[in-house]
């Protein structure tokens, strides 16, 4: 073979090899843009949780994938009470400790690839950890680490240190702008649904649930009840003790009513001393029975001036139901409508009776039935029988 055929075969090798580097190159670059379009798009922390915990594994084939937040103020946390990380607590962890995050990165802060101590794997992946390999990435906003991501392979090759980290660098920028936003956007989404004394929902918030609940309820054929929950005579407490009691008045009174709930239930803060409850699936005796649980509660509790006298609070609460049989799909605002006013109703016959006392108000009275006389919580009636009942005390 002649030298100018030899050095012909040693170009087109080194040809083809450029080439095989350039598809893969392309095919990575290409998985990343993906990726980073797919974290771009996440609407929630939860979401966002999900796609680096899950997808990031399958996309890019790890046996192990962990997410360390920094997170003193539990502003992260706070937004994800429910959720539940795709292998248990161990895949996602938040520190208050700023220097939990800071060891595991050198000066400057960059990612870190490759075989890395014992020491240092079981920091990053816990104890007894069979990673070979790892690429540990700094998640930095405005020179504060936020967060580590670490993707871990049992294949010591599979992270090299000598290697460009131009794609995974960039990676780790896009997701810490992505978990900085969601957390941003939650917040700000939270503050405007919640009511910042008594921490349950306000009545923004209720109106836009309660559209969703009656909606699914249409869809599902299940009864939606609505409980109205006034409290007794609170300008007196105001008047009396003064507003920083009322307000701890008001905040006990929520805590109250909110455990006496299921997690399927809704409260909210409906006015000054008004909160609304509403509870899907419940049929009306079950929603009296609720509203009487709360009534009692809130009779047993007591609370103390700034003074240092104890005194206790009562309810008055209306409850109202619209059963499977009203609902109409053609008619659900005007419905919605109804089964607030009817519960609002019930409060207003409840404070007429005397109070401390839960009255039911149905959203369609017969046309025959009379209006309900007075009578005292120990003349309670089934919500059935009359335009409005009250459970006994």
């Amino acid at each position: 073979m002649n030298p100018l055929e030899t050095e012909n075969r040693s170009l087109k090798r080194t040809l083809h090899v450029m080439i095989s580097k350039a598809e893969r190159n392309r095919d990575i670059l290409h998985t990343f843009q993906e990726i980073e379009l797919r974290l771009l798009s996440c609407n929630s922390l939860a979401d966002l949780l999900d796609m680096l915990l899950i997808t990031l594994r399958e996309y890019f084939r790890l046996d192990d994938v962990r997410l360390l937040l920094f997170d003193p103020e539990h502003a992260a946390r706070d937004l994800i009470p429910d959720y539940n990380p795709p292998r248990g607590d161990n895949c996602l962890a938040f520190t208050e400790d700023y220097r939990e995050l800071r060891e595991l990165y050198d000066e400057p802060v960059l990612p870190r690839l490759g075989c890395h101590s014992d020491q240092l794997t079981e920091a990053s992946f816990g104890p007894g950890s069979r990673i070979g390999s790892a690429a540990l990435l700094p998640l930095v906003r405005q020179n504060v680490i936020i967060g580590s991501l670490h993707l871990g392979s049992v294949d010591p090759s599979r992270y090299n240190p000598n290697v460009a980290t131009d794609y995974i660098n960039h990676l780790a920028s896009v997701i810490a702008v992505c978990i900085e936003n969601c957390i941003s956007q939650e917040t700000l989404r939270r503050l405007s649904m919640i009511d910042m004394l008594t921490k349950v929902h306000n009545r923004r918030s209720f109106n836009h649930e309660l559209a969703r609940e009656m909606s699914r309820a249409c869809r599902s054929r299940h009864p939606l009840s609505c409980l109205f929950i006034d409290l007794d005579f609170f300008k007196k407490i105001n008047d009396g003790y003064g507003h920083p009691t009322g307000d701890r008045v008001l905040r006990g009174s929520a805590q109250t009513i909110k455990d006496q709930l299921r997690k399927t239930d809704f409260i909210a803060r409906y006015g000054g001393e008004e909160f609304a409850v509403l509870l899907p699936g419940c049929e009306a005796a079950q929603a009296m029975q609720i509203a009487e649980n709360i009534r009692r509660a809130i009779s047993a509790q007591a609370f103390v001036a700034d003074n240092g006298k104890q005194f206790g609070i009562t309810l008055s609460i209306g409850a109202s139901t619209c059963s499977e049989h009203d609902l109409d799909p053609q008619n659900l605002n005007d419905l919605a409508e109804l089964l607030v006013a009817s519960a609002d109703k019930g409060v207003y016959q409840s404070k007429a009776q005397g109070r401390d006392q839960v009255c039911y108000c149905p959203i369609r009275p017969e046309p025959e039935q009379q209006e309900l006389m007075p009578q005292s919580p120990a003349q309670a009636a089934e919500p059935g029988d009359s335009q409005v009942a009250s459970l006994p005390s």
